[in-house]
């Protein structure tokens, strides 16, 4: 019986870490860059505002972000559009939502900011919006677990205004699904590309009678 049991056990691991662990590794990703909000360096007004800025974007706001390069997404809805009449005149809304995994060890918030279309992929042509993050639902309370994020357009904003304030960047680097500064990740990069000139270096001096690396 305890073998039973222990079948079991095995199995709601093995699924686990198949859903889980799957989509950061080998699943189809899309590209983006992530503002992330920085709690720590964030000035909130606590006297008027109840803890919450006077506004998220501008030269009044005391909100910081953490920028990320190169932040694979997965699972991203097809873009609804909404319009609304308010006092702004008629505005066009662009939802839709993706999965990020915990893998990526950090907690995304609303009011996130997420670049779909980025200057480097596209820079002749990146006329994107931004998207803000309107909710992050997670799954079950296990080790593994994925954030899904909802994201709408936000209106009549732009990188170069929310860059000024950006305190810290970041790179995600591909070959160990991690987030490093831009030193780390220049220096990552560095030693890939040794390891492939090592590698071909390497197939040159292999002797296929022997089966041996002659250096």
């Amino acid at each position: 019986m305890s073998q039973f049991y222990e079948r079991l056990y095995d199995y709601i691991h093995e699924y686990q870490k198949l859903v889980y662990d799957y989509y950061s590794k080998d699943a189809i990703s899309f590209l983006v860059t992530y503002y992330l909000l920085n709690q720590i360096e964030t000035v909130w007004d606590n006297e008027n505002m109840m803890d919450g800025p006077y506004e998220r974007i501008g030269e009044l706001s005391g909100v910081k972000y953490n920028k990320i390069y190169y932040l694979p997404i997965f699972l991203s809805d097809e873009i609804s559009t909404n319009f609304d009449a308010n006092e702004l005149g008629v505005t066009k809304e662009n939802m839709t939502s993706f999965v990020i995994p915990s893998t990526y060890n950090f907690t995304p918030h609303p009011g996130d900011f997420v670049k779909l279309e980025q200057e480097y992929l596209r820079p002749t042509n990146d006329k994107y919006p931004l998207f803000v993050v309107t909710g992050a639902e997670i799954t079950t309370n296990t080790d593994k677990r994925h954030w899904k994020l909802k994201i709408e357009t936000e209106q009549s904003r732009t990188t170069d205004e929310l860059d000024l304030q950006v305190n810290n960047e970041y790179y995600f680097f591909e070959y160990t699904k991690n987030i490093y500064e831009k030193e780390t990740f220049e220096f990552l990069n560095i030693l890939m590309e040794k390891n492939k000139k090592l590698k071909e270096l390497l197939k040159l001096e292999y002797d296929q009678n022997s089966g041996a690396y002659f250096i």
